[in-house]
């Protein structure tokens, strides 16, 4: 009967502090790419609506969202970047606010999708076809799109902290990594999700 010794399967682990470094590089990288499409859009919005080409920003009887409406939309993202902070710095507040922070991305995630089921921007012309009402119609369901991709990733994100805080054999150091990571993203979401209720509040 053949026999091994524990160092024939020695398997080389990296350190969880590299584990760590590794993962906040890959979401800082992701938030420069995603930073470059949010700004991009803000810039387009900014730019149809001085152009403004034959009265087609917001055309005559067109339909607009209030400016209210954009902070609404964003005002989760900001709560929930501020509880997480609060709870990496006094851990045992941190299961009780995990599970809050999935349930204020859900409810803001329904009211932008509410928000995008109810627009009232679309209207049909003389070939039958459904069109966007102006310019302002097009930009404002592209802000709105990127806020719901922040929420979709962001609520996967929050939901993975409450599981992983349930979790009783979980590395302490590499936890701690992950939720500072989760934190920089979430600091993020609520930068980018300011940056587009700012630029919607600016509408005629």
């Amino acid at each position: 009967m053949a026999t091994h010794t524990d160092s024939q399967f020695h398997v080389h682990h990296d350190s969880p502090e590299q584990i760590g470094r590794r993962e906040r590089l890959g979401v800082r990288l992701l938030i420069v790419a995603d930073g470059a499409f949010v700004f991009g859009m803000i810039f387009s919005y900014f730019y149809l609506k001085n152009l403004n080409s034959n009265n087609g920003w917001i055309p005559v009887k067109g339909h607009t969202f209030t400016a209210i409406s954009g902070w609404w939309a964003i005002a989760p993202f900001v709560v929930v970047a501020i509880i997480h902070r609060l709870a990496v710095r006094n851990r045992s507040i941190f299961g009780l606010v995990s599970i809050l922070a999935v349930l204020i991305l859900a409810a803001g995630m329904y009211y932008q999708w509410h928000q995008m089921a109810t627009m009232k921007f679309m209207h049909t012309n003389d070939a039958g076809d459904n069109v966007f009402e102006g310019a302002y119609a097009s930009n404002w369901v592209l802000l709105a799109g990127a806020n719901m991709f922040h929420y979709i990733l962001t609520l996967f994100i929050a939901l993975g902290l409450a599981i992983r805080h349930k979790r009783a054999h979980v590395n302490a150091t590499l936890e701690t990594w992950r939720q500072r990571t989760a934190g920089s993203w979430f600091t993020w979401t609520a930068i980018s999700g300011i940056a587009l209720a700012l630029t919607t509040t600016f509408i005629r």
